[in-house]
């Protein structure tokens, strides 16, 4: 049996540096001008303890950052999930796009109204807005868990930044997908991604906070002592916030000093959040949401009875949405000065820890909030917790939803399926009944890096190693 373990093991390692060697490599002898890696970036670690740094001031009123469209994970910079368009007021059917895997990251929304978002078949879409037929599509050469992040760099060409569980950060002009930088990291990028006003990329890849510019230079990066699976948040003074599985919070400086660390019970799995006063909200394992101060100091603690594995959202009036898992899974509203409860929705009646709601809630202009859950249907309620509709997919939904100019939802589906909902489509049919034009992938609108769809064994098992 060693044996046989031992020769399995060697087949797979020629296997993933065949991949490596087919996917990476260009025409002729020069040097791959988009390969980038971090070997000669400042390392910092966490266990080398905080920085000697001044205190900050405890609170800070925010600027309100929140983008015209969703372009980074949660919408903007601190993460509030807060939308400035109205949400659908029914849930009919626009189109739906299949992809070959699950659809667990946020999409985000180019400036010609492209849909991007990455897929667990290896591959990241740019969709057509109107239809969702793929523009383009390319293979990152492993499962996409992360959220893409759309930058514009000073000549006016949209960036999309995007990783991979190849151990790679891409960063692709999303006008025809083309590779501009490939960055090795040292694990998965499965987080979100984060992008500072200069276009740095911060986003978590093994157990490092990566902190990376538009033209693939690192910048820094900081060692956690476990798995990063948090997506960062931005500070208005550029301090980073940031989650690990060693149970800590951490806040790091934009040269990536450490500044503080805060210590939870269990797992810090939940990207944290940047409220309108500077208060720092972050969740854990631990059923516990946290408030801190900028200077790490607890405000208060609330226990919801649950896992809370994703990011919290905010109200239009400040309070706190915590998706929790079961078992009694929930969305729960907490008084953002105090942490109490201020009301629950209730959206499954699973008793397994693992189950409940997995989706951060996207909350609209008019305070409305969406959100996705394991028991495979998308929820809309009004900002006081009361149902305004569902709708069912196939699958469980851990994808966020985000919200188009045209009040379009996008959310994506362990069906294989980006859906798109609105309340008044152009096309006519029964609830339930799809009629699209263009959906689905088109193969005149495909492009694919070379020979990247050959990577890998095609019977390769799939592990999951999403939190």
């Amino acid at each position: 049996m060693r044996k046989e373990w031992l020769i399995y093991g060697g087949m797979w390692t020629a296997a993933v540096a065949a991949v490596g060697v087919v996917y990476f490599a260009q025409e002729g002898d020069g040097p791959d001008r988009t390969a980038r890696d971090g070997d000669d970036a400042t390392v910092r670690l966490a266990s080398d303890g905080n920085a000697d740094l001044p205190r900050r001031e405890p609170t800070l009123t925010q600027r309100d950052r929140t983008a015209e469209l969703p372009r980074m994970h949660r919408n903007d910079t601190r993460h509030t999930g807060r939308s400035r368009f109205l949400g659908p007021a029914r849930a009919e059917r626009y189109w739906t796009f299949e992809t070959g895997h699950h659809v667990v990251g946020q999409a985000v929304i180019g400036r010609d109204g492209t849909v991007f978002v990455g897929s667990r078949d290896r591959h990241v879409y740019a969709l057509s807005p109107s239809g969702g037929s793929a523009r383009w599509r390319r293979d990152l050469g492993g499962d996409v868990y992360s959220s893409p992040a759309l930058f514009t760099a000073d000549d006016g060409t949209e960036l999309l930044y995007v990783g991979s569980d190849s151990n790679y950060f891409f960063v692709l002009d999303a006008d025809d997908g083309d590779v501009r930088v490939h960055l090795r990291t040292d694990g998965d990028v499965d987080t979100g991604i984060v992008v500072a006003d200069d276009g740095t990329a911060y986003f978590g890849a093994g157990a490092e906070l990566w902190a990376v510019a538009p033209d693939g230079t690192v910048r820094f990066r900081f060692r956690a002592n476990d798995k990063i699976f948090s997506s960062p948040s931005l500070d208005d003074d550029g301090t980073v916030y940031v989650g690990s599985q060693d149970d800590h919070l951490y806040a790091i400086t934009p040269d990536g000093q450490l500044r503080w660390s805060f210590t939870a019970r269990n797992d810090i799995d939940s990207g944290p959040v940047v409220g309108d006063d500077g208060t720092i909200y972050c969740a854990s394992d631990d059923h516990r949401v946290y408030a801190l101060d900028r200077n790490g100091e607890l405000r208060w603690q609330a226990d919801v009875g649950g896992y809370v594995r994703t990011p919290v959202s905010l109200g239009l009036d400040g309070n706190v949405l915590v998706p929790v898992f079961g078992p009694h899974a929930r969305l729960v509203s907490l008084d953002a000065q105090t942490g109490e409860e201020q009301w629950y929705f209730s959206v499954t009646r699973s008793q397994a820890n693992e189950l409940g709601v997995g989706s951060s809630p996207v909350v609209d202009r008019d305070g409305n909030i969406y959100f996705g859950t394991d028991d495979d249907y998308v929820y809309a309620i009004d900002r006081h917790g009361d149902m305004r509709w569902i709708y069912q997919s196939g699958g469980n939904v851990d994808a966020d939803p985000v919200l188009a100019a045209d009040g379009v939802m996008i959310v994506g589906s362990d069906d294989h399926l980006v859906h798109a909902l609105r309340a008044d489509p152009p096309f006519t049919g029964d609830a339930g009944i799809v009629i699209e034009d263009d959906a689905g992938p088109s193969d005149d609108a495909a492009i694919d890096a070379p020979a990247a769809d050959d990577a890998g064994p095609a019977d390769e098992p799939v592990v999951d190693e999403s939190p």
